[in-house]
């Protein structure tokens, strides 16, 4: 039997994970000729798989909580990240851009599991018929998008209260000014 661990924790867990990832050094490695373009997007790829996993894992509860919907929901996750991995690496081969932009946009596409962490907390808040949700604002500078969000307060789950536009907004999905520097949170009751 599994111990609960506190929310609190699980949060700041997912965020060292983030936080700790090698993306930045690599889009170094890669602008001082250490890596190769084809390198580097091979193990930006492993990666990306490897954080929305683990982001996911953490918000769902652990991976005895996972069903195949779950992975199915990963899988359709990691195999948008890596479309867009693949212009972007065609970008960077064609010299289009900066060492700058490409440790920026690097680390953006790890910031991005943080969405799949908030979709697998809502899915477990669901699960456990949890219906209030609220935007949590976190330790950071704020955009407008996230204060706005913030100001709700408390709101039914369903239909999804955060949209910017015709999407659903989750914290780190890039549908806020803040795009994936997200560092705000869901909190269910």
């Amino acid at each position: 039997m599994g111990r609960i661990v506190p929310r609190f924790r699980v949060q700041s867990w997912a965020n060292q994970s983030i936080d700790l990832s090698p993306v930045q050094s690599w889009a170094t490695d890669l602008a001082e000729g250490r890596l190769s373009v084809q390198s580097w997007q091979q193990q930006m790829r492993q990666e990306i798989k490897r954080e929305y996993i683990r982001q996911y894992l953490a918000g769902k509860g652990g991976i005895d909580q996972m069903t195949a919907r779950d992975w199915g929901s990963i899988g359709g996750a990691i195999a948008d990240q890596y479309r867009y991995l693949d212009r972007f690496a065609q970008e960077i081969a064609d010299g289009k851009l900066t060492e700058g932009q490409i440790r920026m946009r690097s680390g953006m596409y790890v910031n991005s599991a943080r969405e799949a962490f908030e979709r697998a907390k809502k899915r477990a808040a669901a699960e456990a018929q949890m219906d209030d949700v609220r935007w949590v604002l976190g330790i950071a500078e704020h955009c407008e998008d996230c204060v706005d969000l913030s100001n709700l307060g408390w709101r039914k789950s369903s239909p999804w209260p955060f949209k910017m536009g015709s999407r659903n907004a989750f914290p780190g999905s890039g549908d806020t000014e803040c795009l994936t520097n997200c560092r705000c949170h869901l909190e269910y009751r």
